[in-house]
């Protein structure tokens, strides 16, 4: 039930919401000049962040793959990509820009050459002025490249250098520190270093130690006083060679079913973008995420008539869970076979230590490409191979996973591009002879509606290691689905989005003891009437069937499943006042319900944004929820420091506040620092495991440093 202090909140907060809106009737033709006096304060307030958070907005929570889209966004908004020069697998990955969009941009570049100005952007078919403003903060246009790789002198007379140190912790520390299981210090340390010369030389290195990791010396565990070290130099255009990586890299092919790594775009707001990928080759691993790249070397080649080679080699060391009471007898430790491979990254404890470095693996691949004006073919394929054998476990949701000393795989993709419409699939096999599948096709309409219908099909026995295609789980495995997604101009300013999911597991998933359904739709209208102004309503619906037990012959309780339905109502708005302030207000509504009980919660939160001077900039929110426990938990996404992100879960009641402070005394030079705390008013404990302390308040601090030159 919603406390009375969180009635008065939300009263409060609604009545500033409708107060932002009765300005924008009454004010907006004054406001607007006034709003649009400075052109780089008004594309970050007003276009550049709402867009990050629309594209955040895509995953659940705080996973991996968010953390690599706000590390990919921040640096596009730091360092343009240049449009003259960049793939349409780079484009494609711009929040609102399609990969068939960023396709015919290449292509219109390559028929008509380099583009002069921002309105010769406009004249690409299906590209309209809301396109361009969407992309343009993360684009700049320079001089066509010559071609001709510079001189020693010229390179080291025009690098770029950047270094990012990061510090932060909790103030609450839990029982591993308490007790001294955790090793090391409570707080986590990353450092970014980065030197570059245009899109031609690259050289960058990342440093993380994670909370409880300790400081060490280890070799045989890749562990070099940091607990995560990843580095790589790119060279590109140097001849026939496009691309060439040394050190940590991605790959990321067709429509990604057999592989595909690092960036990949979800169900969210956008209903149809995220569902047409268009794969940039080998990309470079900047991340501070410890599984899910090579580690190597991979190099793209340009062959005659439109052809491209890919080749790379990698091998590299994962933290696994080894199966000691399965080992067969011999001397020899590699025969000890592997359960499960890790992916958290954290070595806090002995046992987790224990961990890391056990599971080699060697994989070589390659790709070959054609690309003409309205096709784009492919095929791409690998083989793994392991120092240990791999062995699932003896679970019914296993019995399908990769398993032996080796896997591989092999596919054929294609993207037709004819006039308004884009057909694409990808069709892969894997060793055992299991074929699975991804076809679909978009409409571009124009500035009236964009539409995409996909169908996938991942048998249970369709095992890979690095696929990352659009689906409703982590891999492209045991799940049939239909994917329709509509983006509708139904007004001037008024845009209404809204995709539909139908999808079926035909063997069983983690826990659940039979093959289950469901089904996930999302509605969002989004109303922008002015630049400074925009706000949007979204409805989300989510069913499927979750394991659940129930009562039997003689009270034995047995294993079942049973109809969750997830349902979210969200109200956000944000309005510029001016150059220096900017509001945001957001109401949220869940509710989880089941044949045999149901949740709901409620989040309400006010945000501000305050410039008092151009060097200082200052982000403050606070934040009301109360659900009915887990259950009904709410995802948020808040700002956090350059480069990194923060979608904290809210349920219980209780309150939330940040303030995140930006300096910066000279050009060169950043300094944040975020203060938080979230206090909850029905719990005398917070965390679990080794996580847990006692308190009713959880308080955490960041901060970091940004030097360039």
């Amino acid at each position: 039930m919603v406390r009375p202090w969180i009635r008065r909140a939300g009263a409060c907060l609604v009545a500033r919401a409708v107060q932002i809106s009765l300005l924008t009737i009454l004010l907006g033709g004054c406001m607007g000049s006034y709003a649009q006096t400075s052109d780089s304060v008004a594309v970050d307030t007003t276009v550049l962040r709402p867009r990050l958070e629309r594209v955040l907005d895509a995953f659940g929570g705080a996973d991996q793959t968010t953390a690599q889209a706000a590390e990919r966004f921040t640096a596009l908004a730091k360092s343009p990509l240049d449009l003259n020069n960049a793939s349409a697998g780079d484009l494609s990955v711009l929040p609102g820009l399609s990969g068939s969009d960023a396709y015919r941009i290449v292509q219109h570049r390559r028929k008509q050459g380099p583009y002069q100005a921002w309105t010769e952007v406009r004249e690409v078919s299906g590209i309209t002025q809301t396109t361009v403003g969407a992309i343009r903060p993360f684009l700049t246009l320079t001089p066509p490249d010559p071609g001709i790789f510079p001189g020693f002198d010229t390179v080291i007379s025009n690098l770029d250098f950047s270094l990012i140190q990061r510090y932060s912790r909790d103030l609450d520390l839990g029982r591993g520190y308490r007790t001294g299981r955790f090793l090391g210090a409570p707080g986590r340390l990353t450092t970014r270093l980065r030197l570059e010369h245009r899109r031609r030389l690259q050289l960058a290195m990342t440093l993380d130690k994670d909370p409880g990791e300790p400081l060490r010396w280890s070799p045989s565990t890749d562990t070099y006083g940091f607990d995560h070290i990843s580095g790589s130099l790119t060279l590109r255009d140097l001849g026939p060679i496009e691309t060439l990586v040394l050190g940590d890299f991605t790959g990321q092919f067709g429509q990604g079913i057999a592989l595909w790594q690092g960036l990949r775009f979800g169900k969210g707001r956008d209903p149809v973008s995220p569902a047409l990928q268009t794969g940039r080759g080998v990309v470079p691993y900047h991340s501070a995420s410890e599984a899910n790249f090579f580690r190597g070397i991979a190099a793209t080649i340009s062959l005659p008539a439109g052809l491209s080679l890919t080749a790379f080699a990698s091998h590299r060391h994962r933290d696994a869970s080894l199966d000691s009471s399965a080992a067969p007898s011999g001397p020899s430790s590699s025969s000890i076979p592997v359960r499960t491979v890790s992916v958290g990254g954290q070595h806090r404890t002995p046992s987790e230590i224990a961990r890391k470095g056990t599971f080699g693996e060697r994989t070589m691949g390659s790709a070959l490409e054609y690309r003409a004006s309205i096709l784009h073919v492919g095929m791409v394929g690998y083989r793994a191979r392991f120092d240990r054998p791999l062995r699932p476990g003896d679970r019914p949701s296993r019995r399908y996973r990769v398993d032996g000393r080796g896997t591989s795989m092999v596919s054929a993709y294609a993207t037709a591009f004819l006039d308004d419409y884009t057909l694409f699939g990808e069709v892969a096999r894997t060793p055992s002879g299991t074929y699975g599948g991804l076809f679909g096709a978009a409409l571009n309409a124009n500035s009236i509606a964009d539409a995409i219908l996909l169908g996938r099909w991942y048998p249970p026995q369709f095992a890979g290691l690095y696929g990352g295609a659009f689906g409703n789980g982590s891999r492209p495995q045991n799940e049939i689905g239909i994917y329709t997604g509509l983006n509708l101009q139904i007004a001037r300013d008024w845009t209404l989005g809204v995709y539909f999911d139908q999808f079926r597991a035909p063997w069983l998933r983690f826990n659940i003891p039979r093959p289950t359904t469901g089904w996930e739709t999302r509605a969002v209208l989004d109303y922008e009437p002015r630049p400074w102004l925009s706000t949007y309503l979204q409805v989300r619906t989510q069913s499927q069937e979750e394991a659940t037990e129930q009562q039997g012959p003689g009270g034995r309780l047995l294993e079942a499943v049973q109809r969750e339905r997830r349902s979210s109502l969200r109200w956000h708005t944000e309005y510029t006042f001016s150059d220096a302030l900017t509001a945001r207000t957001r109401i949220e509504l869940s509710r989880r319900t089941t044949p045999a009980s149901s949740a709901s919660g409620v989040f309400l939160s006010q945000g501000l944004r305050w410039t008092p001077h151009p060097r200082v900039q200052l982000d403050a929110q606070l934040a009301f929820f109360d659900t009915d426990g887990f259950a009904a938990r709410i995802y948020a996404y808040e700002r956090d420091l350059l480069y990194s992100f923060s979608v904290p879960v809210f349920f219980d009641r209780g309150r939330r506040s940040y303030v995140l402070i930006r300096y910066e005394p000279v050009p060169s030079l950043t300094i944040e620092a975020k203060y938080g705390i979230t206090t909850y008013d029905n719990r005398s404990r917070i965390g679990s495991g080794l996580n847990e302390f006692q308190g009713s308040s959880r308080r955490e601090i960041r901060a970091q440093i940004r030097w360039t030159l």
